[in-house]
């Protein structure tokens, strides 16, 4: 039975979508595939809302094109300056200043893109250009920023979206699918403030079916051990292989484990679909990622090899955009062990259909599900579980 704050999440859901069914969807598509898309001008002075990293990368690339950047707004300055340009709060906003174009420059999941909308609107900007808006228009000059794209990304694979849409086991994951596409498709905006109340990775889906087992647990992008120690607490764990590539979180990971209850290798190791020496960008913590030009170079595996014999229960990816190719490094684990899988989906646009299309060969009688755990379609998770 559902709680009453589940069920009251289910409500919001609800509320928040915007179509209905697939066909729906569709038809969504093909109004939006005729709306001319909302382009900056340059003719008109701007302001970016959010002085982070992803506001001054914004701001870097809009002054290269010779646009008027006029400065930085936050809610708390938390300095005067940055890029050169003034920081300024709303309040010391001019009036003459709220008919310039407004950008959106955070781009997180913590933050909410429909709260930061509707904050700017009551400050008064009317011409205000979310973070989608201006991945359309400078896509090459920004580069990969997670699940951001145009538009043309999702409208041209609408077949692909519908196979995963019909795969999927529950009314609830159908809707998310949906739901997460329409949001990045800039017709959703409310599903920026949307979280499942399912805790993320272990909850009732994962855990049910390891109920009394002794849990052999695979964690690809372990970080600092955070989600294994969480793991500790919710069931028996026999063993724990822990794959983390990143020079300091292997060391936060290896410090926390130090007096780990049961027995858990940690291998400083990516994980893809062979071996092979990889480029690779540290994230300062969370966010590090393999890339073309990464300043470091790491070892990636593939799991078939590494763990060939070995029987697994559980296994988690969340490994920054290379969860395909690390699941076709573990077919055969897969086919063997048959585990719970929590797969990462959001760290590529098009991870919502690629991913369940590329376990659909390999995970014969399971039930796929999809799970939102954080805002602005962040940490939307695929889970599989066996029948």
């Amino acid at each position: 039975m559902l709680s009453r704050q589940h069920f009251a999440q289910l409500k919001n859901n609800m509320k928040q979508s915007v179509v209905q069914d697939f066909k729906g969807f569709s038809e969504l598509c093909q109004q939006v595939a005729q709306q001319p898309p909302h382009l900056l001008v340059q003719a008109k002075p701007l302001w970016i809302f959010g002085a982070g990293q992803f506001g001054r990368d914004v701001c870097a690339v809009l002054r290269n094109k010779g646009f008027d950047v006029q400065g930085f707004i936050e809610s708390t300055p938390r300095t005067d300056k940055v890029l050169d340009l003034p920081v300024v709060s709303w309040r010391q906003l001019e009036p003459h200043q709220l008919m310039a174009q407004l950008v959106i420059g955070i781009f997180n999941r913590a933050m909410p893109l429909d709260q930061l909308k509707k904050i700017s609107i009551a400050a008064g900007f009317a011409d205000i250009f979310m973070p989608w808006d201006i991945y359309t228009q400078f896509e090459e000059l920004l580069g990969w920023r997670f699940w951001l794209s145009a538009a043309k990304v999702i409208l041209d694979n609408l077949a692909a979206i519908e196979k995963t849409y019909l795969s999927l086991t529950d009314e609830q994951s159908r809707r998310c699918l949906l739901d997460i596409c329409t949001f990045r498709l800039g017709q959703n905006n409310s599903y920026a403030s949307f979280s499942h109340p399912d805790n993320q990775y272990f909850n009732t889906l994962t855990l049910s079916p390891l109920r009394g087992k002794k849990v052999s647990f695979v964690d690809g992008g372990a970080y600092n051990g955070d989600t294994f120690l969480e793991l500790l607490e919710k069931t028996k764990v026999a063993n724990a292989y822990l794959f983390e590539p990143d020079l300091e979180n292997f060391k936060a990971l290896t410090k926390a484990l130090i007096n780990s209850p049961v027995p858990a290798v940690c291998l400083p190791l990516a994980v893809s679909d062979q071996y092979s020496i990889l480029s690779f960008n540290a994230g300062n913590g969370e966010g590090g990622s393999i890339a073309e030009n990464g300043a470091a170079h790491i070892a990636a595996v593939a799991l078939d090899e590494v763990l060939s014999g070995h029987h697994v229960d559980f296994i988690k990816l969340d490994v920054e955009g290379a969860e395909i190719p690390a699941l076709r490094g573990a077919r055969e684990l897969i086919k063997r062990s048959r585990p719970v899988l929590a797969i990462s989906l959001y760290h590529r646009p098009q991870d919502v259909w690629e991913i369940p299309e590329q376990l659909t060969g390999i995970c014969s009688s399971y039930s796929i599900y999809i799970r939102q755990h954080y805002f602005n379609s962040f940490d939307s998770v695929l889970y599989l579980i066996p029948n």
